[in-house]
């Protein structure tokens, strides 16, 4: 079991040494579905660009291998936005600090959620090992909020812009320029229990709108800690 263990974590830097891109363009500030920059400090929601049948928000949902940690799970209607979020970029200093969040720029996605969810770890977004049994890597919750660095990789993910406010979310983190690490889009893994769980997957990537959050903002400092 070991072994195998050791062959995926290969598997994992040999495929992002071959797929990671060398040069990237100039990052501009995030802007939600009305045109406006996203901000730290604030919360959103991330919700399907494709209306219909592309589903809805983001939410939490039960573990593979248990319960905990809960794994990251898309709405299956357009109706539902989902569990609200907040962005904690690299170049932050403080939760609560008011400024922009940019475009292919590593940051930690954060659930914000009530008291009454289950599962006593952080609700950090982070690439999950190597899961055998579908081929996939999942996108769990019991990252770590900054310290950049080798021990952090599998907890920063990217925006990247692909048309006007629609974005894809990118795992590609350049937080240590001495590692290397799986490069890849995030899209949608259809389970044989009909659960959308976000998984790397560049060939179908998951396109999404940003939605500021209900009256939500940095005054909400408390319920953000309470988060992490």
């Amino acid at each position: 079991m070991k072994s195998s263990s050791l062959a995926f974590s290969f598997t994992f830097l040999f495929l992002a040494f071959i797929t990671k891109p060398l040069f990237a363009a100039a990052p501009e500030p995030l802007v939600d579905i009305r045109g406006d920059k996203v901000l730290t400090g604030t919360t959103y929601r991330i919700v399907s660009a494709i209306r219909g049948g592309g589903g809805g928000g983001l939410t939490l949902g039960d573990g593979r291998n248990g319960l905990c940690p809960l794994d990251v799970v898309q709405l299956g209607s357009d109706l539902m936005w989902g569990l609200p979020f907040f962005f904690s970029p690299i170049n932050s200093t403080t939760i609560d600090q008011q400024s922009f969040v940019y475009d292919s720029t590593d940051l930690n996605i954060i659930f914000v959620v009530p008291q009454i969810i289950i599962c006593d770890v952080p609700k950090v977004f982070k690439v999950d090992n190597y899961d055998e049994s579908t081929g996939q890597w999942f996108i769990t919750t019991n990252g770590a909020i900054g310290n950049p660095g080798p021990q952090t990789l599998q907890n920063w993910f990217k925006f990247e812009k692909v048309h006007g406010n629609t974005y894809k979310i990118k795992y590609c983190p350049s937080v240590c320029e001495s590692c290397v690490s799986l490069c890849s889009d995030v899209g949608i893994y259809h389970d044989d229990k009909a659960q959308r769980r976000l998984a790397l997957n560049s060939e179908r990537p998951f396109l999404v709108h940003i939605y500021k959050g209900e009256a939500e903002d940095a005054s909400n400092k408390e319920k953000i800690v309470s988060a992490i």
